[in-house]
């Protein structure tokens, strides 16, 4: 992950850096920092087959309209390297940029309707609480259509996620047996709607390498557990926990003052 505090004009020269070591790289989209879309343009552009991620749009702050024209232009751009994230957003941002809804839930599902049928180039007739849409469909829908993901946590979420998404992205804070439970719910969601199509599973982990009575408390607003704390060789054994508990993607978020140095640490 690129982390936060990287500034835009450090942003490509990082992220080729880190396209050195991994075959993924999520952008974060956090009020008030960089925005999302044009991230992913700069880092698309300025790297070579490496995946990017949209991790992770504010369904309250974003249109499903404007979300599914930037993630189609990005996708026509880079066929295949395109991956999106759609998540509740933090309430307390949401609600102080005037954002706030009294159902994040169904706001999240109504949003995720309509950009998934506009990327899959259809012309969605859509009424909800929160969002309409009718009559327009995309003038240029993506030929390789990119997967969108519920950035989600709790329990009902997960389920949703599970009922209507192509995959999750799960926040920092989760060991292996939290990846498990959450699985557990995302399966529920799946069987509900008899879903057996593959469902791709990201998990982002914060992780510190060197001596642990060194590291770093993670940010207030990130839920703490689940961190790799201490050498290369306990950071991959603890990713390689997370893929057999069921992660399809591990995404690590350097914590501390030197992501860079951090990161480099990593064997690629």
């Amino acid at each position: 992950m690129i982390r936060r505090e990287v500034a835009p004009e450090d942003e490509v020269a990082h992220a080729q850096m880190l396209a050195e070591r991994f075959d993924e790289i999520w952008i974060v989209e956090d009020l008030p920092y960089a925005g999302g879309i044009s991230q992913m343009a700069a880092v698309l552009a300025g790297t070579e087959d490496v995946i990017v991620g949209h991790g992770i749009a504010p369904a309250p702050f974003r249109n499903p309209a404007a979300l599914a024209m930037e993630w189609a232009t990005l996708a026509r751009l880079h066929p295949g390297r395109v991956r999106c994230g759609l998540g509740h957003g933090v309430q307390s941002w949401m609600r102080a940029i005037g954002e706030g809804v009294d159902s994040p839930l169904t706001l999240i599902e109504e949003t995720y309707h309509i950009a998934h049928e506009l990327l899959q180039g259809r012309t969605p007739e859509f009424e909800g609480r929160y969002r309409r849409m009718s009559g327009w469909s995309l003038e240029f829908p993506p030929a390789v259509v990119p997967p969108i993901s519920l950035g989600v946590v709790g329990p009902k979420s997960l389920e949703l996620s599970g009922r209507i998404a192509d995959g999750t992205v799960l926040g920092e804070g989760h060991d292996a047996d939290g990846v498990r439970r959450a699985i557990a719910h995302i399966d529920a969601g799946r069987g509900a709607a008899g879903r057996t199509d593959p469902h791709h599973l990201t998990v982002f982990v914060s992780f510190f390498c060197g001596d642990p009575a060194d590291a770093p408390v993670p940010p207030p607003e990130t839920p703490q557990g689940g961190e790799l704390i201490g050498s290369v060789d306990v950071i991959e054994a603890g990713v390689a926990a997370l893929g057999a508990a069921g992660a399809d993607s591990v995404i690590l978020v350097p914590l501390g003052p030197n992501p860079e140095g951090q990161i480099q640490a990593i064997r690629p």
